[in-house]
């Protein structure tokens, strides 16, 4: 036997991992109660653990900061309200805001209290360059041909009816009832994805005049 050692296996015990989803979870249960009614600028890590009813330990072990904690927390998040769903083919857009709203809506004071605040923009706008990407290229493959400035500006104008920011504009600013919020979003997702494979040409930045374009508008 020589007297090289073999490398230690790392084993993870099912056990374990299931502990540390249940803490994670009550965390996360904890900030959401919250932040339902508080700034989350004035959260901190031992008042999650205290929230949470775990140590201080704990909750630095799985994020050793606010900002960890709370990019974590956005994506626990978006899985309730549905934002790390894939998008169906563009004949079915429209149907997107009907199955989010009602999600929206049962997070509603959590959502409302969240959004403008510096935290969890930072956690949306890190967020949402892959997501868009991610939706753009489902739709490219529906959209063959069209040019990607058409598709990049049209297709976040479609995606802006079903986010959470026009949702409580929508409610907040128009006064409109839920049922009147999914109808207008389906109706504007309708017109703009068809407007987008009609006439995808009308997103392109125009030309610039030419000399002799000059002269014969004179």
């Amino acid at each position: 036997m020589n007297g090289s050692q073999s490398p230690r296996r790392t084993y993870r015990s099912p056990l374990r991992q299931e502990q540390a989803a249940r803490s994670r979870e009550r965390i996360f249960m904890a900030a959401q109660t919250y932040l339902e009614s508080h700034d989350i600028e004035t959260l901190t890590l031992r008042q999650v653990a205290q929230l949470a009813g775990v140590s201080p330990p704990t909750v630095y072990a799985y994020f050793p900061s606010m900002d960890d904690l709370v990019a974590a927390f956005f994506h626990w998040m978006k899985e309730r309200v549905g934002l790390d769903q894939p998008l169906p083919g563009v004949a079915e857009l429209p149907d997107v805001p009907g199955r989010r709203f009602p999600l929206y809506e049962q997070h509603a004071r959590l959502l409302c209290n969240l959004m403008n605040r510096p935290s969890w923009d930072r956690a949306r706008l890190d967020d949402r360059t892959q997501r868009h990407q991610v939706w753009l290229e489902g739709l490219r493959a529906d959209m063959p041909g069209t040019s990607d400035t058409a598709l990049r500006l049209g297709a976040r104008a479609i995606f802006a009816f079903w986010s959470p920011t026009l949702w409580r504009w929508m409610k907040e600013t128009c006064g409109f009832t839920p049922e009147e919020s999914e109808r207008v979003a389906r109706w504007a997702v309708r017109a703009l994805a068809d407007a987008l494979k009609r006439d995808p040409a009308a997103l392109e930045a125009p030309s610039s005049p030419t000399p002799s374009d000059e002269r014969t508008n004179r």
